[in-house]
């Protein structure tokens, strides 16, 4: 009887341990769905987010918004030096610095500065943003919308570069109207404000904004 018992009680608690069970893995399933709905697509397999990458991205990309939209040439207002500043390498990318307790000479020894132009970062930053929008992994970024819109926009500004170094006001004026129109067409699908809005009137913060929760773990 004894024996018999405790079995019945054995018995009693693996039926518990398996109903306990059973309800967490039911849990688990109707919290499945949410979860699923709530990436909405961000991601793709090794591919940056897009809530990342619009922390990342966003102030770089407002902020060489801003300066394009000062190369108008129909705009009175468009400074002379805007051109040198949109297009000449002026942006420091590393600075240049001396290995201590280094051998072998300046070739070795000594890290040359790198700079980049606004036009450069404008564009890998474009790209960038753009191609985070992807929601199939397997998509080459040739594919993505928002990709295809920066190239096209990419390719407007050059022959707007072209033609301002050939002198030819009017094709830059043609050339810098068709780049704004895309331009617009691109921020659109980004989530950015098109080029019209007085919020490019003035510089932006391009330091990449971080999401941190639990102490000291930011994305």
């Amino acid at each position: 009887r004894a024996g018999a018992a405790m079995t019945a009680e054995r018995g009693g608690e693996g039926t518990g341990v398996a109903t306990a069970t059973r309800r967490a893995l039911l849990s688990l399933a109707l919290l499945a769905p949410a979860a699923a709905l709530a990436s909405g697509g961000a991601t793709a397999g090794k591919f940056t987010s897009i809530p990342t990458a619009k922390r990342r991205y966003y102030g770089r990309v407002q902020e060489a918004v801003y300066e394009f939209l000062r190369l108008d040439p129909a705009s009175a207002e468009a400074p002379p030096e805007a051109i040198d500043e949109f297009f000449g390498e002026n942006i420091l990318v590393k600075k240049g610095r001396v290995r201590t307790n280094c051998i072998g000479g300046d070739a070795i020894c000594v890290s040359k500065e790198r700079k980049t132009s606004r036009w450069d970062d404008m564009q890998l930053t474009m790209f960038l943003l753009g191609n985070a929008f992807r929601i199939d992994s397997s998509k080459s970024p040739d594919r993505i919308k928002q990709v295809q819109m920066a190239r096209g926009f990419f390719k407007e500004v050059n022959l707007f570069k072209d033609s301002v170094a050939q002198s030819n006001e009017q094709a830059a004026k043609e050339h810098f109207k068709v780049a704004r129109g895309l331009l617009d067409a691109y921020l659109d699908q980004v989530d950015l404000p098109p080029t019209s809005y007085d919020v490019y009137k003035t510089p932006f913060d391009e330091s990449s904004r971080k999401l941190c929760a639990g102490g000291n773990f930011c994305i």
